[in-house]
This record gives C-alpha cells, structure tokens and sequence, in this order.
C-alpha cells in the first residue's frame, strides 16, 4: 500500500527539461548584477534573450493570447472598443456619401422652399389655359354620351361632365372677386392721391358687389333665367327637408 506522499508526489507532473533550463538561467541571473546582464544581452542578442528567459516561442504565443483577451475586455459593453493606432482609421462618412450619390432625391415642390412662395395669383395666371382644356373635355364626353347605351356608364360621364363644368365656374368666380378686389385698391389708392379719405368696404358691401357684378355677367350671356330656376329647385328641396325634419 503506498503512501500519501508518494501518491502526491505521482500524480503532480515532471517539469520538463525545458522548464529546468529557464529555471537554472533565472536563478543565476540573480546573482549577477544589472551590468553583467546587460552585458549578456549585447552578446546574446535581444530575441535570443528573451526566447532563453521567457522560453522562446511558447512565451510568444502566450504574450499574444494574454495580450487577445485584454484586447476583448472593455470597461463597459456600449463604450467603444479601442483600436490600434497603427491601423489607418477610415474616413467618417465615406459609405454615407456614396450611398447618397447612388440614391435619387425626391422632393415634392409644393412644399420645397428651393421652389419659392407659392403665389396663388401667378398660379392661376399661368394655368388658365387648364379651363379651355376642361370645356374641350365636356364636349368630347357630350358626343361619348350619345353613344353609350348604358345607364351606368351615363351616369358616370354626367357626372364627370358636371364636375369639370364646376371647376370651370369656380375659376371664373375667382378671377371675378379678384377684379373686384384689384378695382377698390386702384379707388382707395385714387382717394390717397387727391387728399381724400378712402371709403373702405365691409364684408355686406364687398358681397353685394359681388353679387351685382354676378347678375350682370349672368344677363350678358344669357343665362340668368336658368340660374334662378336652379336656386328656386335648390331653396325648394331645402324647405322640403326642413319641413320633413321638423
């Protein structure tokens, strides 16, 4: 039956012969003094050296992977890692700047200030040819509609037919009220000159005007007993509903 010692003694391993070398240099590089070991390194060589100290590429490979796992390590996981200074650092937003020239830029220019003030007058200067397109329009769907046998489809021409008839109405409408409005400027501004005081119009007067310079349009071409008609059927069938509620 052994022992515990020598049980002990068996199961921890023989250094190796490797070991005992830099065991033995280490022991009588203390009794040496800073001189005489400086000395030996100029002899020896600084690899040859430090591979007789350290224990040649065994060392090497342990420095490195020691040095590996500082490296990983940071002092909290959302700072940055630190990098080499020997490494040539790529320049900030270059990837960035590529991907921008290859991407198209769409911008809408109603809402561009690159495209300027939105001036309404100058908008309806430049697209009033849109409303001959519109009254060109009606009458190609007028010759549509006595083509089509289908109820339907009758209905969705005389629809179409009536909203462009609107728009055309409404633009008419709005050069209407402007002219109006740029002739009490030119009387307000002939007041200021001669000395006089303006007469400035409410909103009554400014609508009665409105509504004169409507019927006059209206009696020049013709078309002021139709529009009466279409306001008596309109006041009628509002007093109908309102009977009908109460």
């Amino acid at each position: 039956m052994s022992s515990p010692s020598e049980s002990s003694s068996a199961s921890e391993p023989e250094p190796s012969s490797d070991e005992e070398t830099q065991s033995t240099i280490r022991e009588d590089l203390k009794n040496m003094s800073l001189e005489e070991i400086m000395q030996l390194k100029e002899q020896l060589g600084a690899k040859v050296y430090k591979e007789a100290v350290l224990g040649g590429k065994s060392g090497k490979a342990r420095s490195k992977q020691v040095k590996g796992k500082t490296e990983l390590k940071r002092l909290n996981k959302n700072r940055p890692r630190e990098m080499s200074s020997k490494r040539q650092v790529p320049f900030l937003g270059a990837e960035l700047r590529v991907e921008r020239k290859n991407t198209n830029e769409l911008r809408d220019p109603r809402f561009d200030e690159k495209s300027g003030n939105f001036s309404i007058d100058t908008f309806k200067k430049n697209y009033k040819f849109v409303s001959k397109i519109r009254t060109k329009e009606v009458g190609q769907l007028k010759k549509q509609l006595d083509d089509v046998a289908d109820d339907e489809e009758k209905q969705k021409i005389k629809h179409t037919m009536q909203r462009l008839i609107n728009k055309n109405v409404e633009d008419k409408k709005w050069h209407l009220k402007q002219h109006i409005l740029k002739k009490e400027k030119q009387e307000i501004q002939k007041a200021h000159n001669e000395g006089r005081e303006p007469h400035y119009l409410t909103k009554q007067e400014r609508r009665a005007k409105e509504l004169v310079a409507q019927y006059e349009h209206l009696k020049s071409t013709g078309k002021l007993n139709k529009h009466l008609e279409k306001r008596r059927k309109k006041n009628a069938a509002k007093d109908r509903k309102r009977i009908g509620i109460e």
